[in-house]
C-alpha cells in the first residue's frame, strides 16, 4: 500500500508541471536591500528557437516596499555572447495603492509578464541578468527576485 501511494505522489508532482517551462528560479536579496551594483543573473538553455518565449519577472517583497512599481534593466546575452537591453517598468499596485500581487503575512508576492512572444536568435545557452533602475541606489523591501521562461507558439 505505501508503494502504490508514493507512486500515484510522484504521478500527481510531475503531471503539475507547467507545459513548456525551461526556466523558474529565484535569488535572494541579501537583507532585503537591493544595491544598484547587485545584478542577479540566471542561466537558461534554449532546444527550440523556432517557438517563440515568455519571460515573466518572479518578485517577492516586504509590505514596507516604499514604491508603487520597480523598473529594471534586462539584459539578455545570446550563446554568441550579444547581450540586449530593456528597461521595463512594472506596477505593483493598483490606483488606490492596494497590492495586485498574493498577500501572505509580510510578504508579497508578483509573477508579472516581462516579454510575451519574444523570438530568441537560436538554440544554446543564453543568460538574463536583472538590474534594479530605480532612482534609489538602494531598493529596500526586496526580498528576492526571479524568472520564469516559457515556450510558446511555434514561429512563422
Amino acid at each position: 500500500m505505501p508503494r502504490l501511494f508514493f507512486t500515484v505522489a510522484a504521478l500527481l508532482l510531475f503531471s503539475c508541471t507547467e507545459e513548456g517551462k525551461i526556466a523558474d528560479e529565484m535569488k535572494e536579496i541579501p537583507m532585503s536591500k537591493w544595491n544598484y551594483n547587485q545584478i542577479p543573473d540566471f542561466a537558461f538553455k534554449v532546444n527550440n528557437a523556432n517557438k517563440y518565449h515568455d519571460f515573466y519577472l518572479k518578485l517577492r517583497i516586504e509590505k514596507s516596499y516604499p514604491y508603487e512599481n520597480l523598473y529594471l534593466l534586462a539584459h539578455i546575452r545570446n550563446p554568441n555572447g550579444k547581450v540586449t537591453r530593456q528597461r521595463i517598468n512594472f506596477t505593483l499596485t493598483d490606483t488606490e495603492g492596494k497590492p495586485l500581487g498574493k498577500t501572505s503575512g509580510n510578504l508579497i508576492s508578483y509573477e508579472l509578464p516581462m516579454f510575451k512572444d519574444k523570438k530568441l536568435e537560436g538554440n544554446g545557452q543564453y543568460f538574463i541578468a536583472l538590474e534594479q533602475n530605480m532612482r534609489d541606489s538602494v531598493v529596500t523591501g526586496v526580498e528576492s527576485i526571479g524568472v520564469k521562461i516559457k515556450e510558446g507558439t511555434p514561429v512563422f
